[in-house]
């Protein structure tokens, strides 16, 4: 029962896999059926097997998720045309009835060999391969590159991707010709693609031959100089510059182009060392140091392995906090982070896991993240050690990085049981109020996570067994947050086609009014307009 796999999004749109086997494995390593040469696809990213009369997809552990049709899946039935995406690509997934063309086609009756039509010969004349494939190979790398690709860690921004090149509206994007993979067996790929069209020649263009003009006394030597001129040359410069003037004379355009650009190209070399070795040492600095102390205020540097790290920490970073508090508490851990896989980072509290840090998706750029530190697990009055530890990967080899690391110390309120449920329900409906009217004021996404959040902190006063509305007030929160991060990337989008539109001011006055819609500064969202700011000079 053969299935066809097409890009439809990403780099190579329109390339096509026919497959007709039980079971295809795709990720980034060559012992995969399809081999994706990007750093977001990991090793073994997803199988598609023959489950009873359908097909399945199962996510193999990837690091950044399989997704069906937007939704992230451990396991999905597929149906036709769903969308399967893995990291920047995107197929669609069609059975198909008939076997696979083979990409013979028979000459209609009557027709020439030397006619103006196209055909697809043999197989073996085109070498397409079946089952098996590769897609989105950098243009012009070699074997090593590939396999630094095949070896890469899968992480979202911490290495910046090759750009391709735009095309016009309605028009597939260009795709850089590959070789075709080596068949390893009886099983290879089928990529069809549309036979490319042969350059249109440039007809040739009339050569208009410049007619001198008739010149009494000498006439020019072959270089275009006459010997007066000559003359005239070595007499008033010095005998190198003579000899410069007169070579320069004498060299062709091509000779001429060709010292232009070998002297643009030492001009760069110069500036680009001057900037290796003095522009860039402020970046290269110690930058004082390292955080190890947390409070109330974010820690902007970032800790973990890989490029852009301020502070390189391949195996594990420890800190240390100090939990003082006159009544009960609750104690928030907030950060940020990204290049984690499932189960790979785990948080402990003075030697005790207290929780893991949730595995990256499209957004882990942008997400806070938040963890409650059990209150048995902190000792009051003295340090406490608060530990990211990596735990999956051996030290040094897969990046990973954690960032904007703070703690929150709410204050719990000493209130009979009854009186804990009435404030929270208070609370919780001034929060649907808010969020059922989101577009009536700037600031309601916001406030209504704040009055889903007071209740749910007021509930954790509660002693066991929790009310229903302990458990609501976490879902409508979460709710609100993914509002508030969506509001906050739409308005940082248009700051930013502003700016590159040289429209300042309005850029300007899009981050004032961030300020509206974040007023406070426990959603990061205010401080990264604050950035965006600075980084613009606005």
């Amino acid at each position: 029962m053969p299935f066809q796999l097409t890009i439809s999004e990403g780099r190579e749109a329109g390339k096509e896999f026919v497959f007709d086997q039980d079971s295809v494995l795709i990720g980034r390593s060559t012992d995969c059926d399809v081999a994706l040469f990007d750093p977001g696809v990991s090793r073994k990213h997803c199988r598609i097997f023959l489950d009873g009369e359908t097909y399945s997809v199962e996510d193999q552990g990837s690091a950044n998720g399989t997704l069906v049709n937007g939704s992230p899946v451990t396991t999905q039935v597929l149906e036709d045309s769903d969308k399967l995406t893995l990291g920047p690509v995107t197929f669609v997934f069609v059975m198909m009835t008939d076997e696979p063309s083979t990409g013979e086609e028979e000459i209609p009756a009557g027709a020439q060999e030397g006619a103006n039509s196209t055909r697809i010969v043999s197989v073996d004349a085109v070498k397409r391969q079946r089952n098996k494939g590769v897609a989105l190979a950098p243009e012009g790398a070699d074997e090593e590159e590939l396999e630094e690709l095949r070896q890469g860690a899968t992480r979202h921004n911490l290495r910046a991707l090759r750009p391709v090149s735009g095309t016009q509206s309605g028009s597939r994007p260009a795709v850089a010709p590959q070789a075709p993979p080596r068949a390893s067996g009886p099983k290879a790929a089928i990529e069809r693609a549309a036979p490319s069209a042969p350059a249109p020649r440039r007809p040739p263009s009339s050569t208009n031959v410049p007619v001198r003009a008739r010149a009494t006394g000498p006439q020019p030597a072959a270089g275009g100089l006459s010997a007066a001129d000559r003359a005239r040359i070595r007499r008033e410069s010095p005998g190198v510059i003579a000899s410069a003037k007169l070579f320069w004379a004498d060299a062709t355009p091509a000779i001429r182009s060709g010292i232009l650009g070998g002297g643009a190209a030492m001009v760069l070399g110069i500036f680009g060392l001057l900037y290796w070795l003095v522009l860039s040492d402020g970046e290269t600095q110690h930058k004082g140091e390292e955080p190890a102390m947390l409070g109330s205020q974010p820690i902007r540097d970032s800790f973990g392995l890989g490029p852009g790290v301020t502070w390189e920490r391949a195996d594990m970073k420890v800190f240390s906090w100090e939990y003082t508090a006159a009544t009960k508490a609750v104690v928030i851990l907030h950060y940020q982070a990204q290049g984690i896989s499932k189960d790979e980072v785990v948080v402990s509290v003075n030697g005790v896991d207290v929780g893991k840090v949730p595995p990256d998706t499209l957004a882990s750029q942008d997400r806070p993240l938040e963890l409650m530190i059990p209150a048995p697990n902190l000792k009051k009055g003295e340090p406490n050690r608060i530990i990211f530890d990596n735990t999956k990967n051996p030290p040094g080899e897969e990046p990973w990085v954690i960032w904007n690391v703070w703690v929150e110390r709410a204050l719990l309120p000493d209130l009979l049981p009854e009186e804990l449920a009435q404030k929270a329900t208070e609370s919780f409906k001034r929060g649907r109020k808010y969020f059922d009217t989101p577009d009536i004021g700037a600031r309601n996404r916001y406030e209504a996570w704040k009055a889903f959040r007071e209740s749910w902190l007021m509930l954790e006063a509660h002693p066991e067994p929790k009310p229903d509305l302990y458990f609501d007030a976490q879902e409508r929160m979460k709710t609100a947050q993914q509002e508030l991060d969506r509001t906050c990337a739409k308005l940082l989008l248009e700051v930013e086609g502003y700016y590159n539109q040289g429209n300042y001011k309005a850029a300007s006055a899009t981050l004032d009014h961030v300020k509206e819609y974040f007023p406070e500064y426990d959603q990061p969202c205010a401080t990264r307009a604050e950035n965006k700011r600075s980084e613009y000079g606005l």
